[in-house]
């Protein structure tokens, strides 16, 4: 019996683990074994295989749902990070593994990574900026550098989620930061902006923002919203999202205004 936990989740903190659920008396499963063995031994270390027979743990199948088999699983930091189910060829299970498997240039990112969940953003722009010397325009760190710039440097930021978007994976998340760093650059071209009732109101927002008082700024964005939705071109709105985007879903002041902003759209 394999023990996952200690073979698959805790050992995936440390490098990926890929497992291959099968069993002895699957055709599919005798194709695919040898071909992700075979690449197993060619890692050199990057990623080690478990092989998990799903007739011995019906409960891991199920808890991971194994609907059919092989079903491949890559697990990074105990979870699941990628999967594939069937005898894929050789070459498409390679090229599986390389667009899932850190490089050495990720896993520099990821302690970039904690220093930024650690709070120091100081130390974190400095470390990007010396990762984008050695490596320019890295899609990730680009948007990593971009997203801490945001507030006090929209037009940098922008020229690097402009970067960050050559790569497929950053783009969804790009579109409305982009368009939060355009707006944010009406602080100092005030001009641009229609002359209306909530001009000012905006303006202060925007301020707000640069000034890193975030929760200020979003409930006079909510109330430019509530005033005057459509606002040029909706910029209250859209500066909302693109904030919201800048501090993830689970921020405390993501969370706080979220529902506030949904009822102002109404």
């Amino acid at each position: 019996m394999v023990n996952f936990e200690e073979e698959v989740l805790q050992q995936s903190k440390e490098l990926p683990v890929v497992v291959d659920f099968w069993a002895p008396w699957c055709g599919p499963c005798q194709v695919l074994g040898p071909v992700i063995e075979k690449l197993a031994n060619e890692a050199n270390g990057n990623w080690t295989l478990v092989k998990v027979n799903v007739d011995d743990n019906q409960d891991l199948a199920g808890q991971y749902n194994v609907r059919g088999i092989p079903a491949v699983k890559m697990f990074i930091n105990g979870e699941v990070a990628a999967e594939f189910s069937g005898a894929l060829p050789e070459q498409q299970i390679k090229a599986w593994l390389e667009q899932h498997i850190p490089d050495e240039a990720d896993k520099e990112l990821d302690q970039v990574a904690q220093t930024i969940e650690a709070g120091n953003t100081a130390q974190a722009k400095k470390m990007l900026r010396s990762f984008l010397e050695q490596n320019p325009e890295h899609p990730r760190a680009s948007f990593m550098l971009g997203k801490i710039l945001l507030a006090k440097n929209p037009k940098e930021a922008l020229t690097l989620f402009g970067q960050a978007e050559k790569k497929a994976d950053f783009v969804a998340e790009t579109l409305p930061l982009k368009r939060l760093a355009e707006i944010l650059q009406y602080r100092n071209n005030p001009s641009e902006l229609e002359e209306a009732p909530v001009k000012e109101e905006f303006l202060s927002a925007l301020q707000n923002v640069y000034d890193n008082k975030i929760g200020v700024a979003i409930e006079k964005l909510i109330n430019t919203i509530i005033k005057n939705k459509a606002y040029q071109n909706e910029a209250a709105r859209e500066a909302c999202i693109g904030i919201f985007v800048m501090l993830g879903a689970q921020h405390e002041t993501t969370k706080k205004y979220r529902k506030r902003f949904d009822m102002a759209l109404y």
